[in-house]
């Protein structure tokens, strides 16, 4: 392991929460003991460094890399605050723990197949504790055609839909399940988030089936679970991971556990990555993990990072480094940023054809709220879509996402009669 020009290039702060964003294995920890030593010597901005670290959600792993380093020269105050945020991140890991066994056990009761994504089971898969990765809501995927089931029985327990959500006919309920990928519930205490993912969104809809097909059968605190199969799980990470641009360290932090501990086989992820159109998505991350965290590149056949573009790396360097969260304050200033983000996305996502892109673009679910057509005049949203954009964008000055109020009816259960099998 070595330090990277990328890496030296950022401030004390910076380094020492790159460093602390992982825990590393037994094979690892001298490393990781080193950069945290020399990042502390450096005399850190210590607002800074909690600012990051609540900016790239690592609290508890941040604070469990410091506590395994000896005699480190850590200010009172900044230990406090440290801990108290890492015991947040630990008390709510539990509390999504308990509501993710109860929800399993509905589905369980109901023949749902289910298969958790991230959250405190994968915490749990890579360091062996629940509490270590920070979540803010709990992912559960479905396969499509249970897609009604599942949601009728997150209802039966009083899970009721998301602000962002709301009352759609069955031909924009059809286009929901064609061009988006998860419905958000709240919990009827209102205090918890869980996202219905019925595909996943960086991949092409075939690979479902491929992926249910290799799962693996678990157990969750008494409930069955389907668990991706260690491919799967990379790839998955991989694409999660490069679809926002690596912009937060626990993401890659993730990744660089698993490729120190050698959990992965790279080649036959490669293999797999290539015959599915995930193979930017997954080189981009070992290239990464020797930039931010001097993890040496995996020995693989040929030289398969010879034609990656610059900008799959450049991208998630500058997102890495961004102090905050993205935000769009106007049309004009947000142009430059998205024709990159587009660019980037391109080429990450290779595999996606121009038409579907193009079908993408045409669909946004608040153009259904801003203007409530018929299904007769469905048709009439895909010409109408620049003008619902400038209103909401420009005159309105609303975001990209739902900036409206929504009413709290529910989405139909019934399919639409027109869907065929209602395939994504």
């Amino acid at each position: 392991m070595t330090k990277t020009p990328w890496l030296e290039a950022t401030s004390p702060a910076f380094r020492l929460m790159i460093a602390t964003s992982w825990l590393a294995p037994d094979s690892s920890m001298n490393h990781q003991e080193l950069t945290i030593r020399q990042a502390i010597a450096a005399s850190p901005d210590w607002a800074e460094y909690i600012r990051l670290v609540d900016r790239h959600r690592t609290p508890a792993l941040s604070w469990a890399a410091l506590k395994r380093v000896p005699d480190l020269n850590i200010p009172e105050p900044i230990q406090a605050e440290l801990k108290k945020r890492s015991d947040s991140c630990r008390m709510l890991a539990v509390k999504h723990s308990l509501i993710l066994a109860e929800v399993l056990k509905a589905f369980n009761r109901a023949a749902i197949p289910v298969m958790p994504l991230k959250g405190p089971i994968l915490s749990f898969t890579l360091y062996g504790d629940i509490g270590l990765r920070q979540s803010h809501d709990l992912d559960l995927a479905v396969p499509q055609e249970d897609f009604f089931n599942a949601q009728s029985c997150l209802q039966n327990q009083g899970w009721r839909l998301g602000v962002d959500y709301f009352s759609l006919s069955p031909r924009q309920l059809q286009s929901c399940l064609l061009h988006e990928h998860h419905l958000g519930f709240l919990q009827p205490q209102g205090n918890c988030l869980l996202e219905l993912h019925w595909r996943n969104q960086w991949e092409a809809p075939s690979l479902n089936s491929d992926r249910w097909a290799r799962s693996i059968p678990s157990i969750w605190q008494g409930a069955a679970h389907q668990a991706m199969h260690p491919i799967d799980l990379v790839l998955y990470l991989c694409s999660h991971g490069a679809g926002h641009a690596w912009s937060r360290a626990k993401w890659l932090g993730d990744m660089a556990r698993i490729h120190a501990e050698g959990r992965v086989d790279w080649e036959a992820v490669l293999l797999e990555a290539r015959r599915t159109g995930q193979h930017r998505a997954l080189l981009a991350c070992p290239c990464l993990l020797q930039d931010v965290y001097g993890l040496p590149l995996p020995v693989l056949r040929g030289n398969p990072w010879k034609d990656m573009p610059s900008l799959l790396i450049d991208k998630p360097s500058s997102s890495l480094k961004d102090p905050k969260e993205p935000v769009v304050h106007s049309v004009m200033a947000a142009l430059p940023g998205l024709l990159s983000r587009y660019r980037y996305n391109r080429m990450v996502h290779s595999q996606r054809t121009w038409r579907e892109t193009v079908a993408e673009l045409a669909h946004c679910r608040v153009d259904f709220r801003v203007l409530r057509l018929p299904d007769r005049l469905f048709w009439a949203y895909v010409p109408l879509r620049p003008i619902l954009w400038f209103w909401r964008r420009v005159l309105r000055r609303g975001p990209t996402g739902e900036s409206f109020n929504s009413d709290s009816s529910p989405v139909s259960s019934a399919p639409p009669s027109s869907s065929p099998s209602h395939r994504s």
